[in-house]
């Protein structure tokens, strides 16, 4: 994990921008076509719909948010992966024991989904998002702050699909951490 110069274990301010994991452009002008503006609505609801589908230990919802080739990873405070999935079908075998080991109920609230570059022509975008997951589990807590950086590819049935998947939690409440989780 990074650390910040207040304290050992905390990630530094905005180390996802110094690690490279994320490259947030300035406002510019950009395609607001009915076109792109369905596709920035997709890929918004491919990070809702990855959220609720954790929530409720659908996996095969969440999954079908995924390439086959798809690479998911998870890092806490920090660019490099703890966890690292290469694969639709190991993201299928690996989280429903890593969700089911949590015995909590979470609910992942999706903001500020920013569609970073957009290229229909070539089917390919890259978008970032935030969340914040609550727990309840004995009581109504706050699990976990996340960036989700992401590329994704509009495959052959139309869908915004993630090719590559990082979900950087700034900090994991220490009672629930399970890696590959939020």
């Amino acid at each position: 994990m990074s650390s910040s110069p207040e304290g050992a274990g905390r990630p530094g301010q905005a180390w996802s921008h110094r690690e490279g994991l994320v490259d947030l452009r300035p406002l510019a002008a950009a395609d607001w076509s009915p076109e792109a503006l369905a596709a920035r609505a997709q890929i918004a609801e491919a990070f809702s719909r990855f959220g609720t589908a954790f929530d409720e230990a659908r996996v095969d919802v969440l999954c079908s948010c995924f390439t086959e080739d798809a690479l998911f990873e998870v890092g806490l405070g920090s660019a490099e992966p703890r966890t690292r999935f290469g694969s639709r079908q190991e993201i299928a075998e690996q989280l429903p024991g890593r969700i089911a080991a949590q015995a909590d109920q979470r609910r992942h609230l999706m903001g500020n989904v920013l569609v970073e570059e957009l290229d229909l022509g070539a089917g390919t975008a890259r978008a970032l998002a935030y969340s914040v997951v609550t727990v309840a589990s004995d009581g109504l807590s706050l699990g976990a702050s996340v960036i989700y950086t992401s590329e994704l590819r509009r495959e052959d049935d139309g869908c915004w699909r993630f090719g590559s998947f990082f979900i950087g939690m700034d900090e994991y409440l220490p009672t629930s951490r399970q890696d590959g989780s939020a």
